[in-house]
């Protein structure tokens, strides 16, 4: 439970530092208030890239490293 506070001519509330990590949330981030049936829900703007912004030269890089290491990821992936 989080208590709100007054800040300025607006009111506040903290984000727990969980949730905060998991939705990657960090001062400076957008974040929207939604009406939702049982509250409020708060949503976040994910600003991380798509692959298709990836640069075509970097993504070459990307899959000539992804080859050439392939059993060193399934070894990882079995850590």
């Amino acid at each position: 439970m989080r208590k709100v506070f007054k800040n300025g001519n607006s009111l506040a509330v903290t984000v727990p530092k969980a949730y905060a990590h998991q939705l990657s949330i960090k001062a400076g981030s957008q974040v929207e208030w939604k009406p939702a049936e049982e509250g409020i829900l708060l949503t976040t703007k994910r600003t991380g890239k798509k692959p298709t912004d990836i640069d075509p030269q970097v993504a070459k890089i990307i899959k000539k490293l992804s080859k050439k290491y392939a059993g060193v990821w399934q070894d990882l992936a079995r850590v």
